[in-house]
């Protein structure tokens, strides 16, 4: 019996999953397709640098001050009072929790927009005065965002918590929508100050459209604030390092920003952010699917004291991501003129914008594997409520990107930030492992390490043809098509008969769907 619960679980994980990958693939490509739209409107521009630094501040704001907290502190806590307290505690706590979130959400968006002109000057100090007083006025447009962001995540957290994984993930596509209509209906007559509204909006439809859900799950909203609930406290209690222990990308992409501001005249900060836009978005499809999903597993797990569970879950989730992200990675860093012109290169946005972003779109997919791994292995410390281990690897990760940055980042352009922001992922990833296997929490097998490498040697296999076929062929399209169709049967099969056992996997389950044709 006890197997059959489990092997319904599994097959529940999955279904979930695949329902999660698709809303969320959907969600990364009308975002792209977002990106695609602004950059053919504005480009390289004064606009563009202004929006830019304008749409990062607050977002850059919020995950330093509060963003990591709000559903990782949250989940374990929720998980833990629904396994031994009941649903009526846990949803007290809920309520409790979005109101606290709520004001401080509200005291850092009015900071914000006070401190708008300051707060620019650290982000992008060297961009035109032209650009930067465009993007103060922008920035108190969007700081209010933050509010909205907030209650956002904090319904994610129940709603993740209470099992229900769908609306989360739809959410960006909402926002996404807003944007592109924006873009596509009122962008002529409202430019670039209309844009940084429907942005605001888009946030504000992020929180709304989960709220029937949770409605229907039994969370009830009450204007009541205890500061004092002991949950609260236990929640704050591991707040601070969850915050420091997920502030490795918000500050490296701060530090990043800031310096490539100097690169021709802003250029390279327009660069910087379309070309991390487009590595989130693929790295995100996959890695964030896993750990949206697996994280109040881990967290029901660990309450349950069900570690064994929750271990073979995390391994197995490592070995998955790397074996899909190791293709597509070498992929990326081999074809990413060709990538990124197809993409961005229309209207406004030129060959030489093109080639300035190819190049830390090639630097960045270096840590695409990092990234990824990194991922699954800060949830499972979290949910473990070991976040002080993240948060060491994070202040000594952030600490050799800065240290770098400030020591080389103009020197050697944006393709060198990129490449320095790629190696500070692998030293959190490292420190990371090597905490988690000696505390128990994930210990990866020889066989494990194994599979590993045979991911990164098959991929390794496949840039001869790719390599062929881009010097063989001038249409971007032709390119990538054809690079896929004849690297993906590569990378397969080289895997295959070195023993992946992912590649098994694969095989075995297209058996099984061939046996049933």
């Amino acid at each position: 019996m006890g197997m059959e619960n489990k092997e319904n679980k599994k097959k529940g994980l999955l279904g979930y999953a695949a329902i999660m990958g698709v809303i969320i693939m959907l969600s990364k490509l009308l975002g792209l397709f977002r990106d695609i739209l602004v950059a053919r409107f504005y480009g390289m521009g004064t606009e563009a640098v202004a929006y830019e630094a304008a749409s990062r501040l607050p977002v850059t704001v919020f995950d330093l001050v509060i963003g990591g907290v709000v559903t990782s502190a949250f989940i374990p806590v929720f998980n833990s009072l629904m396994v031994k307290k009941g649903k009526k505690e846990a949803m007290g706590f809920a309520n409790a929790y979005v109101n606290f979130i709520l004001i401080v959400c509200i005291v850092i968006a009015a900071v914000g927009v006070i401190f708008a002109k300051q707060l620019m000057w650290l982000i992008a100090p060297e961009i035109s005065g032209e650009a930067a007083s465009l993007a103060v006025d922008l920035t108190r447009i969007m700081f209010p965002m933050i509010i909205f962001t907030g209650l956002a995540f904090s319904f994610v957290g129940i709603l993740q918590s209470m099992g229900e994984y769908n609306i989360p993930a739809l959410i960006s596509l909402v926002s996404n929508v807003i944007m592109v209509c924006y873009l596509f209906t009122l962008n002529t007559f409202f430019g670039v100050v209309g844009l940084a509204v429907a942005m605001v909006i888009g946030w504000l439809a992020q929180a709304l459209v989960q709220v029937p859900k949770a409605y229907s799950l039994g969370f009830r909203y009450k204007p009541t604030l205890k500061i004092f609930d002991e949950n609260i406290g236990r929640a704050a209690k591991n707040a601070l390092p969850i915050l420091i222990g997920t502030w490795t990308t918000p500050v490296c992409n701060l530090i990043n920003s800031r310096y490539a501001s100097g690169i021709e005249e802003g250029r390279g900060m327009t660069a910087i952010g379309y070309a991390n836009r487009l590595y989130i978005m693929i790295v995100g499809v996959f890695s964030f699917v896993a750990t949206n999903l697996l994280f109040p597993y881990f967290s029901r797990a660990e309450a349950e004291g069900d570690r064994d569970g929750a271990k073979r879950m995390i391994r197995t989730s490592v070995k998955t991501l790397v074996y899909i992200i190791a293709p597509i990675a070498a992929g990326i860093m081999l074809l990413s003129v060709p990538f990124t012109s197809l993409v961005y290169e229309r209207g406004a946005f030129t060959s030489s914008d093109t080639a300035l972003t190819a190049t830390a779109l090639s630097r960045y997919a270096v840590g695409m594997l990092f990234m990824a791994a990194n991922e699954v292995i800060v949830k499972a410390l979290f949910a473990a409520e070991k976040p002080r281990v993240s948060m060491i690897s994070s202040i000594i990760s952030m600490t050799f990107n800065v240290a770098t940055v400030i020591l080389l980042g103009e020197r050697l352009g944006v393709g060198g930030i990129a490449l320095i922001s790629a190696v500070a992922t692998l030293v959190n990833l490292a420190i990371n492992v090597a905490v988690s296997h000696r505390l128990g929490i994930c210990r990866f097998t020889l066989r494990d390490i194994l599979d590993f490498g045979v991911s990164v040697i098959s991929a390794a296999a496949m840039i001869p043809a790719v390599l062929f076929i881009s010097d063989s062929f001038t249409s971007n399209i032709v390119v990538i098509l054809l690079s896929v169709a004849a690297a993906a049967p590569i990378y397969f099969v080289v895997s295959f008969l070195l023993r992946s056992e992912e590649a098994k996997f694969v095989m075995s389950a297209v058996r099984k769907k061939l046996r049933r044709i």
